[in-house]
């Protein structure tokens, strides 16, 4: 299987070089691939690191708040042990101890290890605290090896740099690494992928077949601890899969931390490099409600971003803190620490830290009495809602057929989704035809004008709704009353005046290559003949006219060739009025 990528020369320290010029007060060293920033004589400084690939961590959380210095490895490999004791002597200049936050892989136990006894053989005050917080591995296969270390290291990062900054002057090296693990022994996560990810300057190497996923994914490319064929739905995976290995206390192997459903809990959704934003926060919400329906555990705080990666990695893990006994216990060793949420919400200005700072307040109540929620305009225009709900549904039928073709045409010349879009609109009106008014033509275009809008999104539901809002605007016009019916006359005119309505917004035109070209025959032909048919007719050949000119507007006009291609918006407009002809 291929897999394209951008690769670059030395892209270690390529990478680490242009963090640092993104990032002027953080220095590189780079013959040690050592970040550090500027440190205080009275704090303990915090270094972290290991292998590079998992950006932004651990150098995106050097900042006020969080870590002093980052030492950065080779791909997924343990920086050296010189490299970490110049880290430690360079932060250690300029702070009153070092701790040093190590994730649990042997490589980076044993060099970090090796470096603390090294630089307290040279009188440096240092210490060294082993981050796990996988469950994936139980306590059977893990053995003496303990948990491995995922993106609830973040959280440690940030909770005690926290306690560093403001309470480490007080507490010093002992109590800021008993605070570090005080939340080490209070996390859990869990992580799934839909493939390995691809590691620059190498070739992609999968054992998953395209019908295959793994839970238990680590972040250097280990095998999950399950194989799932074939790939559930994404809340199949998240409640069946992925929750009960992190919540279940019948579960002695993973059973880790206690969660009881009193206990406030932080989640942490992490996307593992390769998964859009958009779906990150799907599955934060969908988490959310799953926390709630079984475990009965409603979290305190949510928290989403690309904080732990595995580069690429098609994956997501979900971090569970508990926060009352993380509270509880910090409240115990440190008084002044009420709440562990004091430091997770501390400020910093570490440049990856994505959930940002922020004060903890009340978010704004929905004023219900303010929302667009009703259509009203003036009701006239007797019209047979019967024979009206027919055409809506043929037409619909008609444009769920021609999808894959109007679908095929915008992936040539647009961005492949005018086919879903319209699909989206016409579903939307067979579904609401018995909530318009049945009465007024007028009234059911204006609702159907917002239901259009709601249900296409987009510049196609922007443009029919202003479309039909000026078709309900011309019957107003041409209708005098409620119990007026309405004819081809004054629907023709309605139908004037709703292109004029349209052409308001739009400079698109005959011969720009867009639905226009379709519109306007239909509206001119209908116009002068009062035949549906011929206007059908005209519409089709203005349609297929846009495979001859090169389009002016949307997507379509950034394409180098569009000018042998139908233009799929024009296209769909034709078939929704061939399925309206077919019963007519």
């Amino acid at each position: 299987m291929t897999v394209k990528s951008f690769e670059v020369s030395d892209p270690v320290l390529s990478s680490l070089k242009g963090f640092a010029l993104a990032n002027p007060s953080i220095t590189l060293v780079p013959e040690e691939k050592v970040l550090f920033r500027e440190t205080s004589d009275d704090k303990i400084a915090i270094i972290s690191g290991g292998g590079t690939g998992h950006e932004p961590s651990h150098a995106g959380f050097i900042g006020k708040g969080m870590l002093s210095g980052a030492v950065c490895g080779d791909i997924f490999a343990s920086p050296s042990t010189k490299q970490i004791l110049n880290a430690i002597r360079l932060v250690n200049a300029k702070s009153s101890g070092v701790l040093l936050l190590v994730k649990n892989y042997t490589g980076d136990v044993l060099h970090f290890g090796l470096s603390a006894e090294r630089a307290r053989a040279l009188g440096i005050n240092c210490h060294v605290v082993v981050i796990g917080d996988d469950v994936a591995v139980g306590r059977a296969k893990g053995g003496m090896v303990g948990r491995r270390a995922l993106a609830g290291t973040v959280l440690v990062h940030k909770i005690t740099g926290a306690f560093a900054e403001a309470h480490s002057t007080k507490y010093g090296l002992e109590g800021t690494a008993k605070a570090a693990q005080i939340i080490i022994d209070s996390l859990v996560t869990i992580g799934s992928s839909l493939n390995h990810c691809k590691v620059p300057g190498r070739k992609f190497e999968t054992t998953l077949q395209g019908n295959q996923m793994e839970v238990g994914m680590g972040i250097h490319n280990e095998p999950g601890v399950q194989t799932l064929e074939p790939i559930p739905p994404t809340e199949e995976l998240i409640s069946k899969y992925m929750l009960p290995k992190l919540l279940d206390s019948t579960d002695k192997d993973r059973a880790f931390v206690d969660f009881n459903k009193d206990d406030e809990v932080v989640l942490l959704v992490n996307n593992l490099g390769g998964v859009s934003n958009f779906i990150i926060s799907a599955i934060a919400e969908k988490t959310t409600g799953f926390l709630k329906e079984q475990y009965n555990i409603t979290p305190k705080k949510i928290m989403t971003g690309t904080l732990m990666t595995a580069f690429n990695g098609n994956g997501f893990s979900i971090t569970l803190l508990n926060a009352t006994k993380a509270s509880k216990e910090l409240n115990t060793s440190f008084p002044e620490i009420k709440s562990v949420f004091e430091l997770l919400e501390a400020y910093t200005d570490a440049p990856g830290w994505s959930p940002g700072f922020f004060e903890a307040s009340s978010a704004p109540s929905v004023d219900a009495s303010v929302l667009h929620t009703d259509v009203k305009v003036t009701e006239v225009g007797n019209y047979d809602h019967s024979s009206f709900s027919k055409w809506m549904k043929a037409g619909a039928e008609n444009i769920i057929k021609a999808e894959p073709h109007i679908t095929e045409l915008d992936t040539l010349v647009g961005d492949g989704d005018c086919g879903y879009t319209l699909v989206s609109g016409v579903n939307g009106i067979t579904k609401n035809l018995d909530t318009i008014s049945k009465t007024s033509l007028s009234e059911a275009m204006a609702q159907l004008s917002d239901i259009i809008e709601g249900s296409m999104g987009g510049t196609s539901g922007g443009l029919y709704s202003i479309l039909i809002s000026g078709l309900s605007h011309g019957i107003i016009q041409t209708c005098k009353n409620k119990d007026e019916s309405v004819t081809k006359d004054s629907l023709a005119k309605s139908f004037e005046i709703a292109l004029e309505t349209l052409y308001k917004y739009t400079r698109a035109r005959v011969g720009s290559s867009t639905l226009i070209d379709a519109l306007e025959p239909f509206v001119v032909e209908f116009s002068n003949s009062k035949d549906f048919k011929k206007a059908v007719t005209a519409a089709e050949v203005g349609a297929k006219s846009t495979a001859t000119f090169e389009a002016q507007f949307g997507r379509a006009s950034y394409v180098s060739d569009s000018s042998s291609v139908e233009d799929p918006g024009a296209v769909g407009f034709v078939e929704f009025l061939k399925g309206v002809e077919s019963v007519l």
